[in-house]
């Protein structure tokens, strides 16, 4: 284990050297600083968890990397995450692996990843620092009545899309932990990929066997690949895990996790895909009611998208779209022609029109 640290700190100090001399590199910050940026990691500013760690909103303070104040994002790693102290698994090249990934040209203007500032690497504190001012997680969001039809329709696309960008790669990413805890969301509903603890391909290289002994979110897990294996990489994987976010999407179900439900049977019907296969009928609507009262709803993308979620959650994978069908898939439905109306929902309508009388 020391030689281990002992490289990894020779890499970063390589590391940082290098991207110092670049203006556009990433910030190496100290335990003070991310703590200076949380307010000492207030529960306030806790904004949710992630598989290794948690998310917290953040503020740099004027004159520390600019002349004005920023509203960050901060994602610590936690040493007592169950996924991590169940393996022997070094939190240190976790964050190594984030930083060349997202310091990559290759991928890091992408609109839907989250912009690093910097990374600390200390004992005390092991984190990223992201340039984003969050709305909040797309897990805390999916519950909520502001959040429209057409906003959650043009979020699984653009999430979609990236991923359909990485997997036409050279050498494809695979993000294999996809789920919407991991995926902030701005203030303008735009969706950030903020986690890569399970990423593999081109520069990252293949998933190594101690990554592989940590276990995947269970409310996103894929059967087809829990049943054999558990860690073959392929796409389709991935197309699972966004099936499953969709579904949760446009039925405004999100999945709770484990630590709140108290029994097997209440962890399986909590589960999305389980809950969508027991509801499920050719051409029915999975969408919520309240949802089919948004301008821009129209009862046959009720009916389509909820057909291309149930294709993506097939326990088979060969039954399951591509990530290039599946988006061709969503730009087809009538809702993407009017994302440009700005009309109130009908329950908006009804209320101005009650003022007006």
């Amino acid at each position: 284990m020391f030689e281990k640290r002992f490289f990894f700190f020779i890499f970063f100090f390589i590391f940082s050297d290098m991207m110092g001399s670049s203006s556009d590199g990433p910030i190496v910050f100290s335990s003070d600083g991310m703590k200076s940026f949380t307010d000492n990691f207030n529960e306030k500013n806790l904004m949710g968890f992630t598989q290794f760690g948690k998310l917290y909103r953040g503020k740099i303070k004027p004159g520390i990397i600019c002349t004005q104040s920023l509203d960050i994002t901060v994602k610590i790693w936690d040493e007592k995450a169950d996924c991590i102290t169940s393996v022997d698994y070094d939190q240190y090249w976790m964050v190594k692996e984030e930083v060349q990934f997202l310091t990559n040209p290759s991928v890091n203007r992408h609109p839907n990843l989250v912009k690093l500032i910097g990374y600390c690497c200390e004992k005390e504190v092991r984190g990223v620092v992201y340039e984003l001012n969050p709305k909040d997680t797309l897990h805390n969001l999916t519950l909520a009545d502001d959040l429209s039809w057409i906003q959650r329709v043009n979020i699984i696309l653009q999430l979609a899309g990236l991923l359909e960008f990485l997997h036409n790669q050279d050498k494809p990413y695979l993000v294999l932990d996809i789920n919407a805890s991991h995926i902030i969301l701005d203030w303008d509903c735009r969706p950030k990929l903020c986690d890569f603890g399970f990423i593999s391909g081109r520069i990252i290289g293949e998933m190594n066997t101690p990554k592989k002994q940590i276990p995947i979110s269970i409310g996103y897990m894929d059967p087809s690949f829990a049943a054999k294996d558990g860690y073959r990489q392929t796409s389709s994987r991935v197309v699972f895990g966004l099936g499953v976010i969709l579904l949760g999407l446009i039925s405004k179900r999100p999945f709770e996790g484990v630590e709140k439900l108290e029994t097997p049977k209440l962890i399986l019907e909590n589960l999305v895909q389980y809950w969508a296969k027991m509801e499920y009928r050719p051409n029915c609507s999975l969408v919520h009611r309240s949802l089919q009262e948004d301008w821009g709803y129209h009862v046959q993308d009720g009916a389509a998208i909820t057909e291309l979620g149930m294709r993506c959650i097939e326990f088979l994978a060969p039954n399951r779209p591509s990530m290039n069908q599946l988006v061709q898939s969503l730009q087809n439905l009538m809702v993407l022609q009017r994302l440009g109306d700005k009309r109130p929902n009908k329950r908006e309508k009804k209320f101005h029109e009650t003022l007006l009388v």
